[in-house]
């Protein structure tokens, strides 16, 4: 039976709502994780399918196969990544940054904004965010997923600054933080396309209903409904070309930082 994985932040519930909340058929098992948790089960394949860390795919070059027209996918302010900051983002050269175990991809990201875009090379360390509390041994720390909303609004740092609007002032291109992965075995095969389907169906059921999904969901994020709401209206969950575009920069900087190889071909799973 396949496993398919589904991040716990509320960022992907709208394309996994119709199978969470059992609106579409799902004969398939779901396995719900953290990114970085869900990126491990992913490679160690105790999982077959997830909306796992973009970087995981450039990370794991040759590994994995790709949903069509799957992604989590911020178009411009994202509120959900946030570094917080003593001190403006500018003048973190040297001073320590707290990087939050729960997502390689943010944490890249960030490096690209810090070391090419501003020119700033600080120290890091890292950190398990909702357990530790850096913000004693840190000049700024980044924070991701529904947690990252809840602090936005209590945040004692006088800096605030949001990765995807930063990216997107810095290269006028979308930001993909997840992809639909496939970790392909060929028992699976005949099976991937009734779950593409369902997905596709979940999907269309989610976004269709983000009123009242805010609504009825508001408790289960501890995020209040009109704030869900507008968050979620923040996301693409398409990849189209300009997806790509963005999806394709963010590898050729991360391939500068070496973090990945160069990473310039998208594999995608087909029918056939």
């Amino acid at each position: 039976m396949i496993k398919l994985g589904h991040i716990l932040y509320s960022n992907c519930f709208p394309p996994h709502a119709g199978i969470v909340l059992h609106k579409v058929g799902f004969p398939f098992k779901l396995v719900e994780g953290v990114p970085t948790q869900l990126n491990r089960m992913l490679s160690e394949g105790t999982i077959d399918v997830s909306p796992s860390s973009s970087i995981e795919y450039a990370v794991n070059k040759g590994r994995y196969i790709l949903f069509p027209d799957l992604s989590i996918t911020s178009n411009n302010k994202v509120v959900s990544i946030l570094l917080e900051s003593k001190s403006p983002i500018e003048e973190l050269a040297n001073k320590v940054v707290a990087l939050t175990t729960a997502s390689a991809t943010s944490v890249v990201l960030l490096r690209i904004l810090l070391e090419i875009h501003y020119g700033v090379n600080p120290k890091y360390i890292l950190y398990e965010q909702g357990a530790e509390d850096p913000s004693q041994q840190s000049d700024a720390m980044l924070t991701i997923g529904d947690l990252a909303i809840q602090r936005a609004a209590t945040s004692k740092y006088p800096h605030h600054y949001d990765l995807g609007e930063l990216w997107h002032k810095f290269t006028g291109l979308p930001f993909v933080f997840a992809l639909w992965q496939i970790n392909y075995q060929k028992k699976i095969h005949n099976d991937l396309s009734r779950l593409y389907d369902i997905i596709m169906e979940s999907r269309s059921y989610g976004l269709n209903h983000l009123q009242e999904l805010a609504e009825t969901c508001s408790e289960r994020f501890n995020i209040p409904s009109t704030v869900l709401l507008k968050y979620w209206n923040l996301f693409s969950y398409r990849f189209g070309e300009e997806e790509k575009k963005g999806l394709l920069m963010y590898y050729s900087y991360a391939a500068e930082l070496g973090a990945i190889e160069p990473e310039k071909e998208l594999r995608f799973w087909t029918r056939d």
